[in-house]
């Protein structure tokens, strides 16, 4: 008896694969993804951070403020979040951190540039050009930048922006100077009728008078301590009170 069925031919496509396939497709689909967690683990050591544009804080503050392990993976580093960590530090004006191919971050930062310590309520404490505290102690250990004395500051803290404004004054004046001269100053002293006197650590006074013209002032104060090179020990005092400044010498004993 006929049947009405009939036997179908076995239907061959393109998108049959066989079992050796998969199974090779499915070994190297688990070796990408064995490389992968291994490359982005805290124990694999891979690629450098750069720092840029630092003078006052070290390379390893840096680190530290950004959250960077000592076992570096850059894969595992947000540039994002390095970046906001590195901006609640006070001492860092800016920051730009980016990815360099192949393996490299780069930190360029700004730095605060200290200006002067004044005293406080409870010691001392470092200001930048806008007035900002930068840093607070209880004494001065090192005077890397002037001492502005003749003025006391309240209670003030990190953070916290002066607004007395003789100290503003003076240091507009000192943000105008290069940092070699800055490097000579020692102390800028108030004196009770609001006159300005400066100190280098040379021993040289420097009369700046009244808190006036003082960006004029910053611009003789670098001219004349570059141009009066190591004649300092024989000067007695330089006067800026006036338009055209006057450089007194110390008089040499007469010879009997």
């Amino acid at each position: 008896m006929d049947t009405w069925q009939q036997e179908q031919p076995e239907r061959h496509d393109g998108r049959k694969i066989s079992a050796r396939t998969l199974a090779v497709m499915l070994v190297l689909l688990a070796a990408a993804l064995a490389a992968f967690m291994f490359v982005n683990s805290a124990y694999f050591t891979v690629g450098d951070v750069v720092v840029d544009g630092n003078k006052y804080i070290t390379r390893e503050d840096i680190y530290g403020i950004a959250g960077i392990p000592t076992e570096i993976n850059i894969f595992r580093l947000n540039t994002g979040t390095i970046r906001t960590r590195l901006l609640r530090d006070l001492r860092i004006d800016e920051a730009e951190v980016t990815r360099q191919f192949p393996a490299t971050i780069v930190i360029a930062i700004s730095e605060r540039q200290p200006l002067a310590w004044v005293a406080c309520s409870y010691g001392f404490v470092q200001l930048d050009k806008q007035g900002v505290v930068m840093t607070a102690v209880k004494n001065i250990k090192k005077v890397d930048v002037p001492v502005i004395t003749g003025v006391r500051l309240g209670t003030i803290y990190v953070g916290d922006i002066v607004d007395n404004q003789v100290a503003k004054n003076i240091l507009t004046y000192l943000a105008d100077l290069d940092e070699t001269t800055l490097g000579q100053l020692s102390e800028v002293n108030i004196r009770a009728n609001g006159d300005l006197v400066v100190y280098t650590v040379k021993a040289v006074t420097i009369r700046l008078g009244q808190p006036d013209r003082l960006l004029d002032k910053a611009k003789l104060t670098r001219e004349i301590l570059e141009n009066i090179g190591d004649k300092k020990s024989i000067i007695e005092y330089i006067d800026l009170n006036y338009a055209s400044p006057y450089i007194k010498f110390k008089q040499t004993p007469r010879k009997e």
